[in-house]
């Protein structure tokens, strides 16, 4: 079993180096682009060898295996071998020097990935340029090799790929197609595999084009630039596609509009930025490298991307141009993924402050309240309670204790450390108010840098933490009280920068809370008489969907009269990130689950799978319930559109969003409310286009109390079964 896992590292590592060249991990360009390099058979066979002896290398040595698998280590020797194949003839001292710089390229690789990880910089193709002028320099003193003279006998070449048709094609080409422009683009798309004709560059921009419409609108934009640039300068434009410079444009322009960058319209204008600045970049180096009779290769691409990509992280503010934090080897995904989750979660990485209470409480001074919430302390609240008559105080309200919140307990919002404690301040009797000791009796809690947390007008010696205790949500800090600036007993609440008291407030939204236990709110801002109470979730959809790395699931799947088992595992990656596994289709759902929602974050697989429609009915359930509940939210586009529509919809995706996939769920308990049998959850996804409806999907999902769980998709009956 090791040898096959090794072997099939090896192969996906092989295959992949082609496709890395585009910065992809993607297995179909991958074999596009192996079998255009054969247009030349010694390129094709060389960038085999050295790609292969780099793979196998890195596994024989333990180097990372996914690393390896995903091509990372093979590309850059793949680039030196079409080089040497480019030069030298096929023959046995080809292959030989072929397999040989293929091991010292990925020492090269390795000690530039050490160097530029310190920096969390790639290392691109730095390997390649390095390795090159060293294995070139070294076979010039070469007698046992012949020059490849492929491009004198370029007519056979184009009839061993493509017969007579081609031949055909390629002459029709040179008799209609006169653009330097034109011309120059394809050769330069060929040049990037060492293909110095139209037929490769064709190949491959239609390989590219499908693979990603960004990267191909990229690839266009930057070479055309250059272009505009070399005529503007008055360059030799012949330079662009016949010489090793076209290629860094198109390069650069992918790289930082589409693959380190979300694809935007702040992306592409950088692209178009750097291309002047390595058209510089380029002029001085061809002259300096001249002398040196060395090609500048890709060397211009590397610096001048580097550079960029360095200096960007030493902005102020991320808005605009956003770097890539999770990549996922395509534009496309990219953005998708990046526009899902910005309208998914607009305040990831938030603490979650909650309400430092238990039970339902009003608001009775929210944000730039009537009365003292103005000017730098606007953004606070007052909570207090009332009864089902909406009074806040029994009898006559003379005395604290007739008030309903007097002497409830006040817990801590957040985790946190205890900064400041003010006790020992009398309770004012109701009506009059201390302004020599506004705030009363306090605690501070600090969250995190910056962020604190401040519970005032507590009851005199109800505090039951110090300066310095470490606390969780829900530790009681102190009892309500009517100390300070406070006429009747109410809780103030607000959250600050610093940790003095008097401090003055910041606008921060509380994590979660219910309002009027009929809509379940998430990073927002309770308003004046609203009854708020935290979220407390329900102990059967807590641990029904609570699922545990280990776990396997087995479906009965019954569909159009065909009944078929299939069984799912739960997993955990190297990043903790929690999975669900069909072992029938390997479709892949990554998911979370939190303190208010079960959701899923990602999808990869078929989209026929039992999985995507789970995925599909479960994307974002509620873990607590009341009557009426209802979840919406954002699907990412390539999840539920395909086809042309998803197609045409790529080359505009980073400027406009025609398209949209939009989630909601409606939860409905199954029994009564003292004998709950499970929950019902409908869901509706729908596909817009120009803001109106052109695909609807419904599922009904059942969770019973018993373990069991049912999925039911309308359009296609399919109905499925398993036992939690």
């Amino acid at each position: 079993m090791r040898a096959i896992n090794g072997l099939n590292t090896i192969i996906k590592g092989l295959i992949r180096s082609y496709s890395q060249i585009f910065f992809s991990s993607e297995y179909s360009l991958a074999i596009l682009l192996l079998l255009i390099t054969f247009i030349d058979f010694s390129i094709g066979i060389a960038g085999l060898v050295s790609a292969l002896v780099a793979t196998l290398t890195s596994y024989l040595i333990k180097l990372d295996r996914e690393t390896t698998a995903k091509g990372l280590y093979g590309f850059n020797a793949l680039l030196v071998g079409f080089g040497l194949g480019f030069y030298y003839d096929i023959s046995i001292t080809l292959l030989l020097l072929a397999a040989i710089a293929g091991f010292f390229t990925l020492l090269v690789n390795i000690t530039l990935q050490g160097v530029l990880r310190k920096y969390y910089l790639p290392y691109l193709s730095l390997p390649f340029v390095l390795s090159m002028w060293l294995v070139l320099s070294a076979t010039w003193q070469l007698t046992s090799t012949e020059i490849n003279q492929s491009s004198v006998y370029l007519l056979n070449r184009i009839f061993d790929v493509g017969g007579f048709n081609f031949i055909a094609i390629h002459d029709w080409w040179l008799n209609h197609v006169k653009s330097n422009f034109i011309n120059g683009y394809f050769i330069s798309l060929g040049s990037i595999f060492f293909q110095f004709n139209v037929l490769a560059g064709v190949l491959v921009a239609l390989t590219l084009m499908a693979y990603s419409r960004i990267a191909f609108s990229l690839s266009v934009i930057g070479y055309s630039v250059a272009y505009i640039a070399y005529l503007t300068f008055g360059l030799d434009l012949t330079t662009l596609g016949y010489s090793y410079i076209g290629f860094n444009f198109i390069l650069s322009a992918i790289a930082v509009g589409g693959y380190y960058y979300i694809p935007s319209t702040a992306s592409y204008w950088w692209a178009v930025a750097i291309t002047p600045v390595i058209a510089m970049v380029t002029i001085g180096l061809a002259i300096i490298f001249k002398t040196l009779g060395l090609p500048i290769l890709s060397l211009p691409f590397n610096i001048v991307v580097l550079m960029f990509i360095y200096s960007m992280r030493f902005r102020m503010s991320a808005s605009g141009l956003r770097e890539v934090m999770v990549q996922e080897g395509k534009p496309e995904l990219n953005l998708y993924s990046y526009q899902s989750f910005a309208k998914r979660f607009p305040n990831y990485g938030w603490i979650r402050i909650r309400l430092p209470f238990y039970g339902v409480w009003t608001v009775n001074q929210g944000h730039h309240g009537n009365y003292t919430h103005k000017g730098e302390w606007a953004h606070a609240w007052d909570f207090i309670v009332l009864d089902s008559d909406g009074k806040q105080f029994k009898s006559d309200g003379h005395l604290q204790t007739d008030y309903y919140c007097y002497g409830k307990n006040v817990i801590a919002p957040a985790d946190g450390e205890v900064v400041e404690v003010d006790d020992g301040v009398d309770d004012n009797p109701v009506g009059e108010i201390n302004i020599n000791k506004n705030w009363g009796n306090t605690v501070i809690i600090r969250h995190a840098a910056g962020l604190y947390s401040k519970l005032s007008h507590l009851r005199k010696g109800s505090i039951t933490v110090k300066v310095g205790d470490k606390v969780k949500f829900g530790t009681k800090v102190g009892e309500v009280g009517n100390s300070g600036r406070s006429a009747y007993p109410h809780l103030h609440f607000q959250i600050q920068a610093t940790e003095y008291i008097g401090s003055k407030t910041i606008k921060y939204p509380l994590s979660s809370y219910i309002v009027n236990d009929t809509e379940l709110k998430t990073f927002d801002y309770p308003a004046t008489d609203q009854n708020v109470c935290n979220i407390e979730t329900d102990a059967l959809l807590n641990s029904m969907l609570n699922f545990k790395p280990g776990k396997l699931i087995s479906w009965e799947v019954q569909h159009e009269n065909i009944t078929e088992n299939i069984t799912w595992e739960v997993g955990i990656n190297y990043l903790n990130k929690l999975f669900i596994k069909c072992n029938k289709t390997n479709s892949i759902a990554f998911f979370e689950i939190d303190d208010v929602y079960f959701y899923f974050t990602h999808f990869e697989g078929s989209k026929k799978s039992l999985l995507y429609k789970f995925y599909l009915a479960a994307y974002r359930i509620p873990l607590t319930y009341f009557e009426g509940i209802k979840v919406s939210d954002s699907i990412p586009v390539n999840k539920w559109f395909g086809g042309i529509a998803l197609y045409l919809h790529d080359f505009i995706a980073p400027f406009i969003q025609l398209l949209q996939a939009e989630y909601r769920v409606k939860v409905t308990r199954i029994g009564s409310e003292f004998d709950i049998e499970g929950f019902r959850l409908e869901t509706t996804v729908k596909g817009r286009f120009l803001n109106r409806t052109v695909l609807t999907e419904r599922f009904d999902l059942e969770i019973r109390a018993n373990g069991k769980v049912e999925i039911i998709q309308e359009q296609n009956k399919t109905l499925a079964k398993c036992e939690l």
